[in-house]
């Protein structure tokens, strides 16, 4: 037993420098950038910043230095729904591939999402926000073009709150808003 113990632990000497220098470090997917202190100091001040960045008529520069202040760097964010197979479907990203990919939509559309319930869920420094949203195509439009949930969690470090991943889903027959989210938080 004891050479296979000196063993291991010869090739855990000899691999595990070549490791840790070959090891790519995780992947700031969002970009350094300094928050407003207001925007992140309180869960609705983080959740309103949220829904007013990504907000705005079509052509309307978006300010995305705030947005990624929001974001902890290698943040996700992500849609959930159904492929149309029916299965279940869920596409990941980074906050900046979630701006590379709305640019254009944002030029060409006014895109207006507004939180209209939430629950909150706290465990020490974690904090899950499950916050209902309906989308419209311009701010004083009637009807929503679209109502779903974004699963939002953040992280408290003590200083200031961070968006670790959003996950949204839209809303189906099969799927309502649940009963508690729909008044407005």
């Amino acid at each position: 037993m004891r050479p296979v113990l000196l063993a291991v632990a010869a090739v855990a000497l000899a691999v595990g420098p070549a490791l840790a220098q070959t090891a790519p470090a995780a992947p700031a997917s969002t970009p350094a950038a300094e928050a407003r202190p207001g925007d992140v100091a309180s869960i609705d001040a983080i959740i309103a910043a949220l829904y007013e960045v990504i907000s705005g008529e079509a052509g309307e520069a978006r300010d995305w230095a705030r947005f990624h202040g929001l974001f902890l760097p290698g943040a996700i964010m992500g849609g959930a729904g159904r492929a149309p197979d029916g299965g279940a479907r869920m596409r990941v990203s980074s906050a900046a591939d979630y701006v590379a990919r709305n640019t254009p939509h944002f030029q060409a559309n006014a895109f207006y999402e507004r939180e209209t319930g939430r629950r909150v869920t706290r465990f020490g420094p974690l904090i899950q926000v499950l916050s209902a949203y309906e989308i419209r195509t311009a701010r004083d439009a009637a009807e929503p073009v679209q109502r779903g949930v974004n699963a939002i969690t953040l992280f408290d470090d003590g200083r200031r709150l961070w968006i670790t991943s959003i996950v949204w889903t839209g809303e189906t027959p099969e799927t309502p808003i649940p009963e508690d989210l729909r008044g407005r938080p």
